[in-house]
């Protein structure tokens, strides 16, 4: 018989403590082999509690490394640190399908057949099965298991609490999906994000919409985003409408046929256009996911612990949908949900903060000490 896990054990001095790290073959609910990495401050004896990371849409590894040749980075690093240096371990993986590569910027590979199988049902199984052989491993029979979602992961996480089939102890969610997807793409593509972006650079009064003396101000950030954003584009280019301002409609006319092509070219399963001209995901996961119900009434049902944190300068998700799932709770008089809003905090919650200046913005940090509360 095949063993379930393969270690190879690697162990490095972070802020003075050891910390070990295991690289994992794990085997998912149809047989397919991935790799995982775990992260564990030792005493691993004493270890309460694993953070399971559930990545965001498309190819991830369990590594994230990102960047170039000349400057790069792996994403979970931070996380696996400051986890460690509170006493928790911290697992992330590869996705089904996808292995590391040394080609940048995503230094990652994707196999095109086995990643055709990736879709939120089959997420949710794959992460169940990681967590059933992980529970399996030494001293781990016990440990307590928190699902941090990122975006996409934030659905994934609400399904397995659901599903209840292994056992978690809370979830951590961030950039944070309350709708159904096909909601999420409609607003993304119909202005509303555009205009997260464009407020961000130009609205000074902050009424949510741009004049053309707000677009064609000389300061330092409207002059940056002119370029940046439109090529130095003159105002009037810009209002499609035309109404003196520049709102959501303004860039859904711009934005309108490439939407509809992309639900065309999912209707009919086109998935080379979909992954070279929108996102690296397949017409399968797009299908599934917009008949698939929103975290907005399924999270109702979980009794377990909630954490959500959030920007409001979240582009790929609004910050509303945080208020609504806030209202939802509380107007059916459950008490297992706490959500934190950070001003000017992007999907990210400002990770190129940290990776610039090396200190965690307040929407990192708040992760951080959240997760010390929930295992004291």
């Amino acid at each position: 018989m095949r063993p379930l896990f393969i270690y190879i054990f690697l162990f490095f001095l972070v802020s003075h403590s050891l910390i070990a790290q295991e690289i994992i073959n794990f085997r998912l609910q149809d047989g397919e082999m991935i790799k995982g990495k775990l992260s564990l401050p030792k005493p691993s004896d004493s270890i309460s509690h694993i953070v399971l990371y559930i990545h965001g849409t498309g190819p991830n590894t369990y590594l994230n490394k990102r960047g170039n040749n000349n400057q790069n980075f792996n994403y979970y690093d931070m996380f696996a640190n400051e986890f460690n240096k509170a006493g928790i371990g911290f697992l992330s993986y590869n996705r089904r399908g996808v292995t590391m590569s040394e080609t940048p910027p995503m230094y990652d590979q994707v196999d095109s057949v086995k990643f055709l199988k990736y879709s939120p049902h089959a997420e949710a199984k794959d992460v169940e099965a990681i967590i059933r052989q992980l529970k399996k491993y030494r001293n781990l029979q016990k440990t307590k298991i928190i699902l941090l979602g990122w975006s996409e992961g934030t659905i994934i996480a609400s399904m397995i609490a659901e599903r209840k089939i292994i056992d978690i102890d809370a979830l951590i969610l961030c950039g944070y999906v309350n709708e159904n997807l096909f909601d999420v793409i409609k607003w993304q593509l119909n202005g509303g994000s555009s205009m997260i972006n464009v407020c961000q650079c130009f609205d000074t009064d902050d009424n949510k919409y741009v004049d053309r003396s707000e677009y064609e101000s000389k300061e330092t950030v409207a002059t940056y985003c002119r370029e940046k954003l439109f090529g130095g584009a003159d105002f009037s280019l810009l209002d499609k409408s035309p109404d003196s301002i520049l709102d959501a409609r303004d860039f859904k006319i711009q934005t309108e046929s490439y939407y509809n092509m992309l639900m065309e070219k999912t209707k009919e399963g086109d998935n080379n256009w979909i992954w070279n001209n929108y996102f690296r995901i397949t017409s399968q996961w797009l299908k599934q996911h917009f008949v698939l119900e929103a975290n907005k009434t399924r999270m109702l049902r979980l009794e377990i612990p909630i954490y959500i944190f959030h920007g409001t300068n979240d582009a790929n998700t609004a910050v509303e949908g945080v208020y609504d799932i806030k209202k939802r709770f509380e107007s059916t008089g459950k008490t297992n949900l706490k959500c934190e809003v950070f001003e000017k905090h992007d999907h990210d919650l400002n990770f190129s903060t940290w990776l610039e200046k090396k200190e965690l913005p307040a929407g990192l940090k708040a992760i951080f000490e959240q997760a010390k509360n929930i295992i004291n």
